[in-house]
């Protein structure tokens, strides 16, 4: 055999060797989107580089000026301009961090703050024409606003769909009506739940064609699934952001026995596969984003353990087919490095158990994309 054949041999045997190595070895986790309830508004978002280096890829930001009545107090509430105005978006850009238009809670405060003398004959999914000018003035304010929004580089919409206040302790609705409930007459195509979304949803798709929007704490009452469908059929990339997604561990350790156990004996995918079956036009996983509450900073304590909230993480991660699941964090309280290191961890645990947690399953992409 010439020289040249031993040359060919070695370098065959060489790539053998090679791609044995790299089948031998681990394959590296599958990536996932991290999005924080929250972000960082001050002049120059100062925390967005330690969002990245962290591993929180998406960030939902409020309070912003947007088209729903809203709970925040209007000075508080910041526009486009202030935003670009002190480089808030631009710190975000430059990081490859996302960031959201999210309003919150929507539409639970419109419901409450626009009843009438003769509610509940009157009241958000009515059809009287008074009704139908508080809608048209929603459509309005959302036509200009998330245009703008597009424009500026806003990922999505997020809007927060709890019942804060109009929810009285009926769950039925029958005593005392609320947002979601009491309303059965306003169910299905002909109803208004359906009829309000569609209006609103197109609204967003003219303005903002093919805008993703995240229904957050979505749980799956008649009325708010009616409401969902119809931004759907209106148009918009639709996204669920469950709220039964945050337990981990075992009951009694750590934290409320609310946040220890998989919800019903389900995990992070069984989850999600559940949750779809309440929101049958969400087509998949990658449409649900799971939320996960592994630390309360109000409280300073952590809800379960770092392993458990490992173990969320790589579900989502690993578990379905068709890709990652995104997450969402609830964070109860600033998330900052000064809070993550205040909170009383358990024995042999620190901040680091948890932060290692996103930085492995950190997401790469393109800012933007």
């Amino acid at each position: 055999m010439n020289t040249a054949s031993w040359l060919v041999v070695g370098l065959v045997l060489a790539c053998i060797c090679l791609a044995g190595c790299a089948s031998s070895q681990a394959p590296a986790p599958r990536r996932v989107e991290v999005h924080l309830f929250g972000g960082d508004l001050r002049e120059g978002a100062p925390l967005a580089q330690w969002y990245g280096e962290i591993g929180i890829t998406d960030v939902w930001i409020y309070p912003l000026k947007g088209a729903f009545i809203q709970d925040q107090r209007p000075e508080t509430q910041q526009t486009i301009a202030d935003l670009e105005r002190v480089g808030t978006l631009e710190a975000y850009r430059k990081r490859g961090i996302r960031y959201w238009w999210f309003e919150r809670p929507v539409p639970d405060y419109f419901y409450e703050t626009s009843k009438r003398a003769d509610f509940p004959k009157t009241h958000l999914w009515d059809g009287s024409a008074e009704t139908d000018a508080l809608w048209a003035g929603v459509c309005k304010r959302a036509a200009t606003i998330y245009a703008q929004a597009r424009l500026a580089g806003f990922s999505g919409l997020v809007y927060d769909n709890e019942a804060y206040y109009s929810y009285k302790g009926d769950e039925s609705g029958k005593q005392k009506p609320w947002v979601w409930k009491g309303h059965e007459n306003q169910l299905g195509e002909g109803g208004n739940y359906y009829r309000r979304g569609m209006q609103v949803g197109k609204t967003v798709s003219a303005a903002w064609p093919g805008a993703k929007v995240i229904m957050v704490y979505a749980f799956g009452y008649e009325g708010e699934v009616w409401w969902y469908r119809g931004f759907r059929d209106g148009g918009v990339d639709l996204y669920i952001g469950p709220e039964h997604t945050y337990g981990a561990g075992p009951p009694g350790d750590l934290g409320d026995q609310w946040y220890q156990s998989w919800w019903q004996g389900r995990d992070t995918k069984q989850t999600c596969d559940w949750k779809r079956t309440l929101f049958p036009f969400i087509a998949d996983n990658q449409h649900v984003i799971a939320g996960l509450f592994p630390i309360d900073f109000g409280a300073r304590k952590p809800n379960y353990r770092a392993k458990y909230f490992r173990q969320q993480v790589a579900l989502a991660a690993e578990s379905d087919p068709a890709g990652p699941i995104p997450v969402w964090i609830w964070p109860q309280g600033p998330s900052s490095p000064e809070g993550w290191q205040s909170v009383d961890y358990a024995e042999g645990e620190s901040a680091e158990d948890y932060l290692q947690v996103l930085r492995d399953y950190i997401a790469a992409f393109a800012g933007g994309s």
